[in-house]
């Protein structure tokens, strides 16, 4: 009996044929089973890729050639570099594998605190006023308890925030960005993310270790504006100034590599 019962769970429910020799597709069918055979014969003759060119294609190539535009405009405006301010191969490799091995603590501690059901979304709400969120990232750093409790969406407000002032920075919009015993000095006509400014660099690359891939196209150009930022500020510097060039360097080639703004990779 019990042979029996096993026997009649694996049969199968609804065979369907193959069809043979004599089947016209023509016809129309009659019952279920030759409609099962129809379906079967259609599926056969069905790709297993269908793909749709024409629009794809034409934006496709409408992106390269606002890429194209755009690297031209950058290779022909204020962003040429001396050749001493750029990095090397073994440095881009270094930098690169650092931030790597960052993000992957990040994900490890984002998955810890899952398991122990740890939501962020309890937390209370951050303040949401830009000048508040200036004066406090000039005041803290940007520590891993507090980057941890930030969800997407917080941080790419932070995010544009950041590429708001670091344009504003090296605009000399003093009165947004400047600290308040104004130590800047009026011969200094590029901020010092390496030194005075240290500040808004430590949350810039903090901010882009800890977002969540994938991005929305609306982030992928808040960081296309941020390494456009950081080229002509670079491009300010004198050849001695590599200690200054450093940082800028360093966004432009994450930005680029880690998150395939590939075109960028020329410049640096």
């Amino acid at each position: 009996m019990e042979v029996e019962i096993q026997e009649t769970f694996q049969q199968q429910a609804l065979e369907i044929r193959e069809p043979g020799d004599n089947f016209d597709p023509n016809v129309e069918p009659q019952n279920g089973e030759e409609y099962l055979m129809h379906m079967l014969y259609e599926r056969k003759r069905c790709p297993a890729v269908v793909a749709k060119r024409p629009t794809k294609i034409m934006k496709s190539d409408a992106n390269n050639e606002n890429s194209t535009c755009e690297n031209q405009q950058l290779a022909s405006q204020e962003v040429f570099t001396d050749i001493n301010l750029l990095p090397t191969k073994e440095w881009k490799f270094i930098q690169g594998n650092e931030f790597l091995r960052t993000r992957s603590k990040i994900i490890m501690l984002r998955q810890h605190l899952s398991d122990h059901n740890y939501d962020n979304a309890l937390e209370p709400p951050l303040i949401d006023d830009d000048g508040a969120w200036l004066k406090f990232c000039r005041d803290n750093e940007p520590k891993l308890s507090l980057m941890l409790r930030l969800n997407q969406r917080t941080l790419e407000q932070l995010l544009s925030m950041l590429s708001i002032w670091l344009q504003e920075s090296g605009d000399r919009d003093c009165a947004a960005v400047v600290t308040s015993s104004s130590t800047s000095s009026t011969n200094s006509m590029v901020l010092d993310l390496s030194s005075s400014d240290h500040w808004l660099g430590s949350w810039l690359y903090a901010v882009l270790a800890c977002l969540h891939l994938p991005l929305e196209p609306d982030v992928h150009s808040t960081l296309r504006d941020i390494a456009r930022t950081c080229m002509a500020l670079r491009s300010r510097l004198k050849a001695h100034e590599f200690e200054k060039a450093t940082p800028y360097n360093l966004f432009i080639y994450l930005i680029a590599k880690i998150f395939d703004q590939l075109d960028f990779l020329e410049f640096i």
